[in-house]
């Protein structure tokens, strides 16, 4: 178990390395200049040409990574040209409200997903199989901004259910006090009730624009995992033994189909963490992801590294917990590689 660990932190780090050098790269052939969008119109060739030189933007390619390189290592991200704020502060402050949209859109996804597909694998060919197919497909489809207006619609406009696209919570509510960054979470820690109810209703339009188009990768998943297990012989033998069918599925199959499950989620979960930038500027939610909408506006070079690297490590460390998950779900795996 150790050296299976040891082993996946290694590996994990020259991906980190390699994800640095494609991301510095790419942020490198964009073109526009940032120095430039920041001192606006009025600015001489001169002002852009100082600021240029303070960033570094006019050293070599190879000097520039390099610097950045040796920055990184001692976590520090640099500083944001438009703004010239901390870039790891920033990312750091919005991070929370990331998770927490992320979170909430992941259970929206499993909450619809795991249902739907579970009922389409047992009646397979039936009219709630074909049900299910068809809002996998209309759910992978939808562009999440398109979904976000009819619900903003729907749910705001027209039937006053929900609050409108302002952020998380009513303006002039303060936030909870900080603890996990999480609004919904820290109101309840503090006690306050309220705060919490505001903070969720504030939650679950973003939540549903995102949760929404997720569960239809959700509902492939869990049909297709089913399925697959369907065919087994421990499946065909259990049913010959005159086990329940709805036995069969819970016991049998879906135990047996959750290493596809998980995965399937850790990856719906990473694109949650790093696919919401259009929704969290639609509902003017102050996350990362609005954080780089806000930075490929304004070119700037340093928030988009910072936003792809963070976003790019809590990919890889989620795929990590994820392996190191499968060991606690199915026991015939042995960290390693060995199976009983």
């Amino acid at each position: 178990m150790t050296r299976y660990v040891l082993r996946r932190l290694g590996t994990s780090a020259l991906t980190v390395l390699g994800l640095v050098l494609v991301v510095f790269l790419v942020t490198r052939i964009l073109p526009g200049d940032a120095a430039a969008a920041r001192l606006g119109p009025e600015a001489t060739p001169e002002d852009v040409a100082a600021l240029r030189a303070s960033y570094g933007l006019d050293d070599p390619l190879l000097v520039q990574l390099r610097d950045y390189v040796v920055r990184l290592a001692q976590g520090d991200l640099g500083r944001a040209v438009s703004t010239g704020r901390d870039v790891g502060t920033e990312l750091v402050a919005r991070l929370p409200a990331t998770i927490e949209l992320a979170l909430a859109a992941l259970v929206v996804a499993v909450l619809i997903g795991v249902p739907v597909g579970v009922l389409a694998a047992a009646h397979r060919g039936r009219p709630a199989d074909v049900a299910g197919r068809v809002y996998a497909v209309l759910g992978s489809s939808m562009a999440p901004f398109w979904l976000g207006l009819l619900l903003i619609f729907g749910l705001f406009s027209t039937w006053h259910l929900l609050p409108g696209p302002i952020g998380r919570l009513p303006v002039g509510t303060p936030p909870p006090p900080d603890v996990t960054g999480l609004y919904v979470l820290d109101a309840l820690l503090a006690g306050d009730p309220a705060t919490a109810g505001q903070a969720l209703r504030y939650l679950v339009l973003p939540a549903l624009t995102l949760g929404i188009g997720a569960s239809a990768a959700v509902v492939k998943m869990v049909r297709s995992a089913l399925i697959a297990t369907a065919g087994t012989g421990y499946v065909r033998t259990a049913r010959a033994f005159g086990v329940a069918p709805r036995e069969v599925l819970w016991r049998d199959q879906m135990r047996n189909a959750m290493l596809q499950i998980l995965t399937s989620l850790g990856l719906v979960l990473s694109f949650l963490l790093g696919g919401n930038v259009i929704v969290e500027q639609l509902f003017s939610w102050p996350g990362m992801g609005r954080l780089a909408y806000d930075a490929v506006r304004a070119n700037d070079l340093e928030v988009l590294q910072g936003y792809a690297i963070v976003i790019g490590v809590l990919y890889i460390a989620l795929n990590v917990l994820i392996d190191l998950a499968y060991g606690l779900i199915d026991p015939r795996i042995r960290l390693g590689g060995a199976r009983a």
